[in-house]
C-alpha cells in the first residue's frame, strides 16, 4: 500500500457509517462484515436513524468505509503523510459514466502564468464554497475527517486544507452560528426557584434518561414545555441547570428563526443535528419574539410562517425519531398572552409551567445565593435584604449586590486611611486619568478587608428601579395607618378582608374562605379612600397596582380586553397583590349606558377575571368611586366587589384624630403639647362637613401664613416657623368645605343597604 493513497472519510454520512459499523462488528463478536450488501442489510434491521438513508447514497459510503476499514486492519510500516484526497472508487461499472463525466469537468491542469494565477486562485475559491454548501450539515462541516489508524491502532485526523484557511473557516462559522450546540456542565446553582426547578425535573429526568420506561409502556412523550414568567426571573438559567443536571445536549434555535431567508433551511439541519445528538433539548428563548399572536404584532406573516415551518420540524420528529431517543422541545417568554395560540396546542408546546415573582423567602435565599463567597460585614442582614426588595427578580437581586460593591469601594476610597492603604501613602485624589496612570495595583494579601455592609445595599437599593415597576408595577406605598385618622370600622372590614387572608391563608382555607374578596370603597370625595388602600397594601406588604380608567381603554378591537388579561397575568405572577381601580365608575359603567364599545367590553373583561376563570389566588380587588350607583351592578354580586365600605364625612371626634394625623405626618417631632392645641381647632364649628382632604387644606393655609409672619420677621424673632393660634385662625377664615351636599351620600348608603 506504500504507492496507494490512503482513504478518508468525510465528516457526516461517511462517519456515522464508520461509527455504526463498528458498533455491528462489535456485536458480532468482533467478525468484519465482508460485502456492501451484509452491511446494508444490518444497518436496515438496527435502531440506528442511517435506516432511512437513501440505498444509493448509503452504499456508496459502505463502500468507502470498507475500504477504510480495510486499509485500517492492514498492518503497515509506513508513515507517509495523509492528505485530503478523494476517495479511490472501486472499479465497478456502475461508476464508469461518473468517471467519464468527471474527467470533463477537470481537464489535465494547463501551465500557469502569471495572469492566470488570480482566475485560478477565485476558481479554488468558489469551489471550495460549493463544497462548503454541500457538506448540509453545518455541524458536521467543522468536524475533522477520519483517516486509517496508524500501526498502533490510534485514530488520526486530517489537517484542514492548506489553501485559504482563514477564508474556508470564517464562511463555516457564520454557516454554523445559525444553530448553536451546547453541553452545559457545573451550571450556576440558583436561588428562589427550588419548588419551579424540583417540578421541572419531574416532568423531563425520566423522558430524557430512561425513555424505555416510555416505549414499554406505551406512555405517550410529551413534545414540549413552556417556562413563562416575568423578565428577570431565571427562565433560561433555571434550563441550563436542567440540563446541565440530565448531562443532555441542548440544541439552540434562536439563529435559525432570526434569519427568515434561510429559516426553512437552517431548522431543518438544526433538526437533524438534534436528532442525531438525542436524546436532547431544542430550545427558543423569548418564544413570543418569534412566533407571535397574529394581532399581537405587525409581523403577522413572517411570524405565521415561523409557526408552519416548526410545526412541519415537529411533525417530522415524532413520525422518523425512534421513541427510545427522544428530542424535547422547550421556550421561554415574558408574555404568554402573547404567543399564537398555534403553538400550544397537542403535539407542540402542550404543557406550560409558570414562575413568579419571588416570594420573601425566595428573595431571601437569592440573596444568599448571590452573595456566596462575597466579603459581608456581620450586620447584613438577609431577611431585612428581602423584606426591603419587594417585588425584586433575580435579576434585580444580582444587580443590586453589583451596586452595593460600588457604593462600598466608593465609601472605601473616600476615607484617607483606608485609600493610603491601597494606593500608597504618596498618593492623592486628583484627575481621574492622573489617578489611573500613577496607582500601582497591591499585592491581594496586602489589600485590607473591607466588607460590604447593609448601609451598602440599602444604598444601592435606593436609588434601584427593579424591572417589574417598569412594566406597571408600583412600590409599596410608604404610608402607615398612623397616618390615617379614624376609619376604625372601615380599616377592621379591610383586615377581615384583605390583611387577614394574606398573612394567614391556612387559618382562612380551614374556614372554608378560599377565595379572595373584593372591595369596594365608596363616598364623598376628599374622605381618604385612596389613602386606606395605600395603607392597607403597607400594612399586607403585597405588591400593589394602580390603574387608571384611560389605561384599559383602546379603541381598536380586542385591545382593551387584551390589557386586562395582561393585567391579571401580571397580578398573578406576583401574588400576593393588590390590584387598585381609582374612579371605578369610569372603568366599568353600566353596559346599558355605555357611551362606548370599548367600555362594554372592559367591564365583560372584567367580569370574566373576577370570576376567577383562570385562577385569582392570591390577587385582591380594590375599587375607590363617589358614585356607585353609576357602576354595573354585576360587578357588586357576591364573589367581585361583594364588600361595599361607605365612608362617610367624619364627625367632630374623627376631625380631631384626622387632624392629629396630618399634623403628626408634616411634624414628625411634634410633642404632647402642639397635638393638644389641634382639639380645640377641629371642634370648631366652622370645621362642620369638613372632610379629611379640607382639614389637610386647613394645614396648609396654617403653615402658609406662619411663612408669611416669619419672613416679615411678625414671629418674634422665633429661630424657624411654628404654627400659632393667629395662624389658625387665618385658615379657619378662609378655608370652606369641598363637599355641598353630603345628604345626598347618605341617602344612597340607604337605598344600597335596602337593595342588598
Amino acid at each position: 500500500m506504500a504507492g496507494k493513497k490512503p482513504i478518508t472519510l468525510r465528516p457526516g454520512l461517511d462517519r456515522d457509517v464508520y461509527q455504526i459499523l463498528k458498533k455491528l462488528e462489535d456485536a458480532n463478536d468482533g467478525k468484519p462484515f465482508k460485502t456492501i450488501t451484509a452491511i446494508y442489510d444490518a444497518i436496515k434491521r438496527s435502531n440506528s436513524s442511517l435506516s432511512r438513508q437513501k440505498k444509493r447514497p448509503l452504499e456508496d459510503s459502505i463502500d468507502k468505509v470498507l475500504q477504510f476499514r480495510k486499509q485500517e486492519l492492514d498492518e503497515s510500516d509506513s508513515e507517509a503523510e495523509l492528505d485530503q484526497a478523494e476517495p479511490v472508487k472501486p472499479d465497478d461499472d456502475r461508476f464508469l459514466l461518473n468517471r467519464q463525466m468527471t474527467k470533463l469537468w477537470h481537464p489535465e491542469p494547463a501551465p500557469q502564468t502569471p495572469a492566470s494565477e488570480g482566475r485560478s486562485a477565485k476558481k479554488r475559491r468558489l469551489q471550495a464554497e460549493g463544497e462548503e454548501r454541500a457538506g448540509g450539515n453545518e455541524s458536521a462541516t467543522s468536524a475533522p475527517a477520519l483517516t486509517p489508524a496508524p500501526s498502533n491502532g490510534q485514530v488520526e485526523t486530517d489537517a484542514p486544507p492548506t489553501e485559504k484557511p482563514e477564508k474556508t473557516h470564517h464562511k463555516k462559522s457564520q454557516k454554523s452560528s445559525r444553530f448553536k450546540v451546547e453541553h452545559p456542565s457545573n451550571a450556576q446553582r440558583l436561588g428562589g426557584v427550588s419548588e419551579v426547578y424540583d417540578q421541572l425535573l419531574n416532568q423531563t429526568r425520566y423522558l430524557l434518561k430512561h425513555p424505555e420506561l416510555y416505549v414499554e409502556q406505551g406512555w405517550r412523550q410529551v413534545p414540549g414545555i413552556i417556562l413563562s414568567g416575568p423578565a428577570g426571573v431565571g427562565k433560561k438559567a433555571l434550563v441550563r441547570s436542567l440540563v446541565s443536571n440530565l448531562e443532555v445536549p441542548i440544541v439552540s434555535l434562536m439563529g435559525c428563526l432570526e434569519d427568515p431567508e434561510r429559516m426553512e433551511r437552517s431548522l431543518n439541519d438544526a433538526i437533524e443535528e438534534a436528532m442525531r445528538l438525542a436524546p436532547c433539548i431544542i430550545f427558543i428563548e423569548r418564544l413570543d419574539w418569534y412566533m407571535s399572536n397574529p394581532g399581537a404584532n405587525s409581523h403577522g406573516e413572517h411570524h405565521r410562517r415561523t409557526v408552519t415551518q416548526f410545526e412541519q420540524q415537529m411533525r417530522r420528529i415524532q413520525q422518523d425519531q425512534p421513541k427510545d431517543r427522544p428530542i424535547l422541545a422547550m421556550a421561554t417568554t415574558s408574555r404568554i398572552s402573547d404567543v399564537d395560540p398555534a403553538v400550544l396546542k397537542m403535539s407542540l408546546f402542550e404543557r406550560t409551567i409558570e414562575m413568579r415573582v419571588p416570594d420573601l423567602e425566595a428573595r431571601q435565599d437569592i440573596f444568599k445565593v448571590v452573595t456566596d463567597g462575597m466579603n459581608l460585614a456581620e450586620d447584613v442582614d438577609f431577611v431585612e435584604l428581602a423584606r426591603i426588595t419587594h417585588g425584586f427578580v433575580g435579576a434585580d437581586i444580582v444587580n443590586v449586590m453589583t451596586l452595593a460593591q460600588q457604593v462600598a469601594l466608593e465609601r472605601i476610597m473616600s476615607d484617607e486611611d483606608s485609600r493610603r492603604q491601597i494606593l500608597g501613602p504618596e498618593q492623592q485624589i486628583g484627575d481621574a486619568m492622573e489617578i489611573s496612570e500613577e496607582i500601582v495595583p497591591s499585592a491581594f494579601h496586602d489589600l485590607p478587608s473591607h466588607p460590604v455592609s447593609i448601609g451598602d445595599f440599602k444604598t444601592a437599593i435606593k436609588g434601584f428601579t427593579p424591572s417589574l415597576r417598569k412594566d406597571g408595577f408600583t412600590s409599596i406605598p410608604n404610608v402607615t395607618w398612623s397616618q390615617v385618622g379614624a376609619l376604625c370600622d372601615v380599616r377592621e372590614q379591610l383586615n377581615m378582608s384583605i390583611i387577614g387572608p394574606i398573612k394567614h391563608p391556612e387559618i382562612y382555607q380551614s374556614a372554608g374562605l378560599n377565595r379572595p374578596a373584593g372591595c369596594l370603597i365608596w363616598g364623598p370625595p376628599g374622605c381618604g379612600k385612596t389613602l386606606v388602600a395605600q395603607a392597607l397594601a403597607n400594612e399586607a406588604q403585597a405588591s400593589f397596582i394602580l390603574i387608571n380608567g384611560p389605561e384599559l381603554l383602546n379603541k381598536y378591537v380586542g385591545e382593551s380586553e387584551r390589557a386586562v388579561r395582561e393585567l391579571f397575568n401580571r397580578a398573578r405572577s406576583s401574588t400576593p397583590c393588590i390590584l387598585f381601580f381609582d374612579e371605578m365608575d369610569s372603568i366599568v359603567p353600566k353596559r346599558d349606558n355605555a357611551s362606548t364599545e370599548s367600555g362594554t367590553r372592559v367591564v365583560n373583561a372584567l367580569l370574566t377575571e373576577l370570576d376567577g376563570a383562570q385562577g385569582r389566588a392570591g390577587v385582591y380587588v380594590i375599587g375607590t368611586t363617589n358614585r356607585p350607583d353609576m357602576i354595573d351592578p354585576a360587578m357588586l354580586r357576591p364573589g367581585r366587589l361583594s364588600v361595599r365600605l361607605f365612608v362617610d364625612l367624619p364627625t367632630a371626634d374623627e376631625r380631631t384624630d384626622i387632624l392629629r394625623a396630618v399634623y403628626r405626618t408634616n411634624h414628625p417631632g411634634a410633642g404632647p403639647e402642639e397635638l393638644a392645641q389641634l382639639d380645640a381647632i377641629a371642634l370648631d364649628s366652622r370645621c362642620d362637613g369638613f372632610s379629611g382632604a379640607d382639614l389637610d387644606g386647613l394645614h396648609i393655609k396654617a403653615a402658609e401664613n406662619t411663612l408669611k409672619r416669619w419672613f416679615k420677621g411678625e414671629t418674634g424673632g422665633q429661630l424657624k416657623p411654628e404654627i400659632g393660634e393667629a395662624d389658625w385662625e387665618h385658615a379657619l377664615a378662609t378655608t370652606r368645605r369641598s363637599v355641598a351636599n353630603p345628604e345626598v351620600y347618605r341617602k344612597l348608603d340607604r337605598k344600597l343597604r335596602e337593595s342588598t
